[in-house]
C-alpha cells in the first residue's frame, strides 16, 4: 500500500466528497445494533484537507470493528451496504433494507485487489490453500502524548473468503505487537495479525461450512481480466 496514493485519491475527490463518501459508509455516526454497548466514531471537529489525507491512510478516524467490517462487506459483495445484526437472519432479509454504495464492477476490482495481496503481497501469510482469500494489511504508529511512537503500532488484518464469492469477512486486532525471529523484528501487521487471520480461517473454515477448492476458480474476475489488469489471467 501507498500513503502517498491514497492521500492523492482522497484529495483528488476533495474533502466533502471523501466526507460524504465516508458517511455513506456508515462511518461517521454511531452504529446500533442489539447491543447498547456501543460508541460514536471519533471524527475530527474540524476536517480540512490534512484530515482527508491522514484518514485516507488510516489516522484521524476511529470506528468500532464491527463498523468497519459493515464498510468492507459492502466493498466485496457487490456493492450492497448491510446493517450488523447478531441475530440470525437470510440473505433475503438482509438485502430487504440494503443500501447500493458502489457499483458491481468496483466491488469486483475491490475482491480482485486484495485477492493479488493475498497472493502477493502482504497478506500472503493468511492466504490458506483451498480458500481464495483476499486481504489487506494495515500497521499505525500509535500517537503517544501527541507525538507517533516508532516502537509501538496498532496492527489490523481484515480477510475475506472466498474473494471470487466471498461468504465471510474477518477482521484482526493486535495494541503493540512485539517482533520476533521470523519477523526479522518487524511488529508490521502481516507478521501479526494476518498470520493470526489465517490461523483462525484454517480452523475455522470447515466448521462454518467452507469446503476447500484446491483447482482455483475459472474465471473469479472476469471483468478484471477483460480490462487486462495485472495478474488477472
Amino acid at each position: 500500500s501507498s500513503n502517498m496514493g491514497s492521500i492523492k485519491m482522497a484529495l483528488s475527490v476533495g474533502v466533502e466528497g471523501h466526507k460524504a463518501f465516508l458517511k455513506k459508509m456508515m462511518q461517521l455516526d454511531r452504529m446500533t445494533t442489539e447491543l447498547p454497548e456501543s460508541a460514536s466514531p471519533i471524527v475530527p471537529q474540524r476536517w480540512g484537507e490534512i484530515n482527508t489525507a491522514t484518514i485516507a491512510f488510516g489516522h484521524g478516524l476511529a470506528v468500532a470493528p464491527i463498523q468497519a467490517l459493515a464498510a468492507v462487506g459492502a466493498l466485496v459483495n457487490g456493492g450492497y451496504l448491510i446493517k450488523p445484526t447478531f441475530l440470525k437472519r437470510s440473505e433475503e432479509e438482509a438485502k430487504k433494507d440494503a443500501i447500493r454504495v458502489i457499483k458491481p464492477e468496483t466491488s469486483e476490482a475491490m475482491r480482485f485487489i486484495m485477492r493479488i495481496n493475498g497472493e502477493k503481497g502482504s497478506a500472503r501469510f493468511a492466504d490458506i490453500p483451498g480458500y481464495f482469500v483476499g486481504g489487506k494489511t494495515g500497521t499505525a504508529e500509535k500517537v503517544i502524548n501527541g507525538r507517533y511512537a516508532k516502537n509501538k503500532n496498532f496492527t489490523t488484518f481484515t480477510a475475506i473468503a472466498p474473494s471470487d464469492k466471498p461468504r465471510y469477512v474477518f477482521l484482526a486486532i493486535y495494541d503493540e505487537p512485539k517482533g520476533y525471529a521470523e519477523s526479522g523484528g518487524y511488529s508490521t501487521a502481516a507478521w501479526n495479525a494476518g498470520k493470526t487471520t489465517g490461523k483462525v480461517i484454517e480452523r475455522a473454515a470447515p466448521i462454518l461450512g467452507m469446503a476447500p477448492r484446491f483447482e482455483p476458480p475459472p474465471s473469479p474476475f472476469p471483468l478484471m481480466a477483460k480490462l487486462g489488469a495485472w495478474g488477472s489471467r
